[in-house]
């Protein structure tokens, strides 16, 4: 496990995405496909009018970040995935909650049709719930 300085952190290169649709549906990534590897789950907001999930402001997407399962309740303001690429800009709380920086900046070495299920993964999380909580900018192919 690494040791996380004050500014986070998240791997250069990310070389597996992944989605799971046998419940609540989640789209992710993962540095490698070690089983101890660092990853990031976008949980899809499922009960976004559950009163008990609006007084906690967990009305909305979800993330987790592994090893450790930092938890996080919306917090992406931007998420951008062009040019193989995935650009995402967290709140502070969020950067802080989970670990990673502010701005990361991750390399996709996976194939084309990875790409193509997480972009379309990361609209269906990122725009479930709270519109409130939703990326001020969301860009994909």
């Amino acid at each position: 496990m690494r040791d996380h300085d004050v500014s986070g952190w998240a791997p250069a290169v990310v070389r597996d995405v992944g989605e799971d649709d046998s419940g609540v549906y989640v789209i992710g990534i993962r540095e490698t496909t070690e089983a101890d590897a660092w990853s990031l789950l976008f949980m899809e907001c499922y009960d976004a009018d559950d009163e008990q999930e609006i007084d906690l402001d967990m009305n909305t997407y979800c993330l987790v970040v592994d090893p450790g399962q930092a938890t996080y309740y919306g917090g992406v303001r931007e998420c951008v995935l062009a040019g193989g690429r995935l650009r995402l800009r967290l709140t502070e709380d969020a950067a802080l909650t989970l670990g990673m920086p502010v701005d990361a900046m991750l390399v996709l070495d996976v194939a084309p049709e990875q790409i193509d299920l997480l972009a379309r993964g990361l609209t269906r999380v990122l725009t479930s719930g709270s519109p409130a909580a939703r990326p001020e900018l969301l860009v994909m192919p």
